[in-house]
């Protein structure tokens, strides 16, 4: 059996691919897109995470392609009907990595609130204006998410510890619950001290916080994503933290990865992180292990874990 590795795996993960046959890793490949082409012809598994695309192109040149493992959450990268045509089943691991990202959130929330990467470049360089460091409490705020599953919620829980009022938007969750309020996307952004999004990209998501949506959020409120890239108007936000509309703002996706090195994101005031939600030891471990143990239940007749296996 032929294993294509298109991106960077957790050694353990790999080591357990070893034992099911011949792996192939194209993850370090520098036209990697040519080699991916190549590659899929004869592979039986492909093995992606993020920051490689497998469209319809890639199906269509695979012959023997039985599965794609996505190793994360997101498979917005992955043409799902047209596997499901070809009959090739997608699996995930939507579990792996959502206390990472969680956390990350809560730190980005946290060093936004109260200009804590600021403060280390400004020390660094010799400064020490705390006035103009001045921050924000987070206790008696309000904490607005668009979108509320499973992310969201270790969010909202870890949140209420800082006394925090929680909101969300979620045409997906009928009701409020005990702890959190239920609004609609023009009413939360309008209310929240904090946003922070948590939807997966499609087309009823993508740019969902557009200009015009950015223009309803309070004064001196922070906006984060955690997300994915693309369901957010990026420059507008760098531009509103500029202006002083936004009191700060936390980026980790962006519509394109790596993005374009503007000067309105590198002079921007903005917290950008370089997409490191699941980067952590613990997430890669359990996106890896999770995504073979998948594969290989499939393999053997077990499709619980296959997203498409309804529509074949």
């Amino acid at each position: 059996m032929k294993i294509l590795i298109c991106d960077k795996l957790d050694p353990t993960a790999l080591e357990q691919l070893k034992t099911m046959g011949t792996c192939i890793d194209i993850s370090t490949v520098e036209n990697k897109r040519e080699e991916l082409l190549t590659q899929i012809v004869d592979s039986d598994l492909v093995f992606i995470r993020s920051a490689s695309t497998i469209d319809k192109e890639v199906i269509n040149a695979a012959k023997n392609l039985k599965v794609i493992a996505r190793c994360g959450v997101g498979l917005d990268n992955v043409d799902i009907p047209e596997a499901t045509k070809k009959g090739i089943h997608v699996t995930n691991s939507p579990e792996a990595n959502i206390i990472s990202v969680a956390e990350l959130t809560v730190g980005l929330i946290i060093a936004a609130a109260r200009n804590i990467i600021q403060g280390n470049n400004a020390l660094k360089s010799k400064g020490w204006d705390r006035a103009a460091l001045t921050g924000i409490e987070l206790h008696g705020k309000t904490l607005g998410f668009v979108g509320f599953g499973r992310v969201a919620r270790l969010v909202a829980e870890r949140m209420h510890s800082f006394g925090m009022n929680i909101i969300f938007y979620d045409p997906y969750v009928e009701l409020s619950t005990e702890k959190e309020l239920k609004k609609e996307l023009d009413e939360l952004l309008e209310q929240a001290d904090v946003v922070s999004l948590h939807v997966i990209k499609n087309e009823e998501t993508r740019n969902l916080i557009s200009k015009e949506k950015l223009a309803l959020m309070k004064q001196d409120s922070i906006i984060i994503n955690t997300s994915r890239g693309g369901v957010i108007d990026e420059s507008e936000v760098y531009k509103l933290v500029e202006e002083g509309k936004l009191f700060s703002a936390g980026l980790d996706v962006y519509e394109n990865e790596p993005p374009e090195y503007t000067a309105a994101l590198t002079e921007s005031e903005t917290i950008t992180l370089p997409h490191l939600g699941a980067s952590t030891r613990e997430a890669q471990l359990k996106a890896g292990s999770d995504t073979v143990k998948n594969v290989k239940s499939i393999l053997d007749g077990d499709t619980s874990s296959s997203v498409n296996v309804r529509d074949f």
